[in-house]
C-alpha cells in the first residue's frame, strides 16, 4: 500500500501486536476469473513450528472464497484500527481536511488445514475470545464431537507472511500546537473511534 515516509510503521513487534489487538480483518483473494473476492473475519497471528509467524483463520465452506484457499493462493489481509476525519478548521492556518487512521496489511499465500489442525485452532480461538465471558464456553464444554460436526461447514486456513506493512497516519507532520489541537477536537466529537485515535496520538507525543 502507499505509505508516505512520515506515516510508516516499521517495527515488526509493533505490527504484530496491532494484528493481535485488531484481529477482525478483511481477507482478499483473487478468483480464477481475475475478480477479487473478500471476507470479513477474525484472523489470528500464530507461531509456526520453526518459530516464525503465520496468520490462521476460518470461513464458511459455502463461501466461494473458501475454494480459493488451498492452492498457495496469493492473498491480502487488512487489519484496521481507530480512524477519524480531521477537519482543517482545527488548525491555526489554512489547510485541507484529511483522515487519520491506523492499519496493517499482510500479503502471503494461503493453504487449508486438516480436520485435526482445524480443531486445535478452534480450541485456541474459542479460548481466546471466551476469556472475558462471565459464563465462558470451550470446545470441551460444547463437546469435541459436536464441534467436529459443526466443522463440516467451515474451511480453516493458514497464510504465510510474505510482506508486512503498517501505516500510522496520526498528524505526525503537524507542530505541537496543532497536534494538541487535533487531539482536543477529537475528544470532543463523542465518537469512540475518534477518542481511541486521540489516545493513540497522545501516547506517541507525550
Amino acid at each position: 500500500m502507499y505509505i508516505p515516509k512520515a506515516f510508516q510503521e516499521t517495527d515488526r513487534d509493533t505490527l504484530f501486536q496491532f494484528i493481535r489487538n485488531h484481529s477482525f480483518a478483511l481477507l482478499i483473494s483473487t478468483g480464477e476469473d481475475g475478480i477479487p473476492v473478500a471476507t470479513h473475519l477474525p484472523i489470528e497471528l500464530m507461531p509456526t513450528a520453526d518459530g516464525q509467524f503465520q496468520l490462521v483463520g476460518h470461513l464458511a465452506k459455502a463461501n466461494p472464497q473458501a475454494k480459493l484457499l488451498a492452492r498457495d493462493t496469493p492473498s491480502l489481509a487488512i487489519f484496521s484500527g481507530a480512524h477519524s476525519y480531521i477537519s482543517s478548521s482545527w488548525y491555526d492556518h489554512v489547510n485541507v481536511p484529511t483522515w487519520n487512521y491506523l492499519s496493517v496489511q499482510v500479503t502471503g499465500r494461503t493453504n487449508t488445514l486438516t480436520d485435526d489442525e482445524t480443531l486445535a485452532f478452534l480450541r485456541q480461538q474459542v479460548d481466546k475470545y471466551e476469556a472475558k465471558s462471565k459464563c465462558s464456553v470451550s470446545v470441551e464444554s460444547m463437546t469435541e464431537a459436536y464441534v467436529r460436526k459443526e466443522m463440516r461447514g467451515l474451511v480453516a486456513f493458514t497464510m504465510t507472511i510474505d510482506s508486512l506493512q503498517g501505516v500510522a497516519k496520526l498528524s505526525q507532520n503537524r507542530d505541537d500546537t496543532n497536534y494538541k489541537a487535533i487531539i482536543a477536537e477529537l475528544r470532543q466529537t463523542g465518537d469512540p473511534n475518534a477518542d481511541a485515535l486521540a489516545d493513540e496520538m497522545a501516547a506517541r507525543r507525550a
